[in-house]
């Protein structure tokens, strides 16, 4: 069992950050939040606390007037089985949290949510750990009752291990990692933004959307090694969600991660030299959320969702390192309200196996007839208090 390589270089300072993740939609998670993850994700439209952060900052203009602390724990659960064995990297701890404040037209806050990444970890020692993570200071103001603006500055971190036998000769050829479950050892800084809306039409309907940039991440570092060509994509989204009735709420979101401008070539130097030009060649990802929330009282509601999200690994280049190969996602969660003051809110992410099978050159140099198979069981869980 690991915990995350993202989150110690916050925990100093006394916050808690979303560990490593093996993501599901690419290296992105399905849902930030149990309020959104319990609705397959969906998040555009509506007020789901805090993970607005991640979500859409403009969100953060349909929340009441008053102070609210969100404080988060979220496990993944791969089960990754390649031609090297079933990979041990098998649970994921992601703890989060964020604050934000409303006071008239403005709101604003901080949290720390984990963007997502990768991870695999095989009996023959090859291994491969990729987390990114995000500090993040929102805005939002309302325009007007119906029209709210939001943005966010994000600092991004990103750490890297990486050990693997690319000859199949018995020697690692590539081995950089350190010892702390806290961080990886090739390390990278860099500042992204988010700018979205909300406009809400008609008394029950709310249409909402957000661009997120690149990340633009440096050369990722560690001593000797240097990996280049590593980044995370910008993000268009748009959404909306329907108030049906007093009690019930529908929400859909179709958003596009730009993997074909970020994940490219990721190229591995040691001393200066190539050692491995890991071909990604991703393709644009196209992800669609749909999601139910139920009001059964004052203090319950319940929650359904479906996402899914296009692979976006060609076959030529899947690799048994980095299978973030996920597609369908059937999601289901609660909220509990001890109070006016005090919530609950937890999701469950069920994602079917996935197959594939490479079609590139033959190994050991390529994944020719190399099959993969991943599936997930993740959750999240939130206590929420406003003030």
């Amino acid at each position: 069992m690991q915990l995350n390589k993202l989150a110690a270089t916050l925990a100093a300072v006394g916050l808690a950050v979303p560990s490593l993740a093996m993501a599901t939609n690419g290296m992105i998670m399905e849902g930030y939040g149990p309020i959104a993850a319990g609705m397959g994700g969906a998040s555009m439209a509506y007020d789901n606390g805090s993970a607005a952060l991640a979500n859409n900052p403009a969100t953060l203009g349909l929340m009441a007037d008053g102070s609210r602390l969100d404080v988060m724990l979220g496990f993944v659960g791969p089960d990754v089985t390649t031609p090297m064995g079933t990979s041990r990297a098998d649970a994921f701890y992601m703890p989060a949290i964020g604050y934000v404040k409303k006071q008239g037209k403005l709101a604003y806050g901080a949290g720390i949510y984990g963007q997502g990444g990768m991870g695999t970890e095989y009996a023959n020692g090859d291994m491969a750990q990729v987390s990114v993570g995000r500090v993040i200071f929102p805005l939002a103001y309302a325009v007007t009752e119906r029209f709210n603006v939001g943005g966010s500055v994000d600092i991004v971190w990103a750490g890297m291990d990486l050990v693997a036998d690319l000859n199949a000769d018995g020697t690692k050829d590539i081995n950089f990692k350190d010892d702390s479950d806290f961080s990886g050892a090739a390390k990278g800084y860099s500042v992204a933004a988010k700018l979205g809306f909300t406009y809400k039409l008609n008394d029950v309907l709310t249409v909402g959307g957000v661009y997120q940039t690149a990340s633009n991440l440096p050369d990722l570092k560690d001593g000797a090694y240097k990996v280049e060509g590593f980044d995370m994509p910008p993000t268009l989204a748009l959404g909306l969600a329907w108030q049906a009735s007093e009690r019930l709420m529908v929400a859909a979101d179709l958003k596009d991660a730009m993997w074909g401008s970020s994940m490219n070539t990721v190229d591995i130097y040691r001393d200066g030299t190539v050692v491995a030009p890991f071909q990604q060649d991703w393709d644009d990802q196209i992800v669609l959320a749909l999601g139910l929330a139920y009001k059964f009282n004052d203090a319950f509601t319940g929650r359904i969702g479906y996402n899914h999200g296009t692979n976006p690994i060609p076959d030529q280049v899947v690799n048994y390192l980095w299978p973030a190969i996920m597609e369908n996602h059937y999601t289901a969660g609660f909220g509990y309200a001890f109070n006016k003051q005090s919530e609950l809110n937890f999701a469950l992410s069920v994602v079917p196996q996935v197959s594939v099978t490479g079609t590139g050159s033959t190994p050991p140099n390529g994944n020719g007839g190399m099959t993969i198979e991943h599936s997930q069981v993740n959750w999240q869980l939130m206590y929420s208090y406003t003030f």
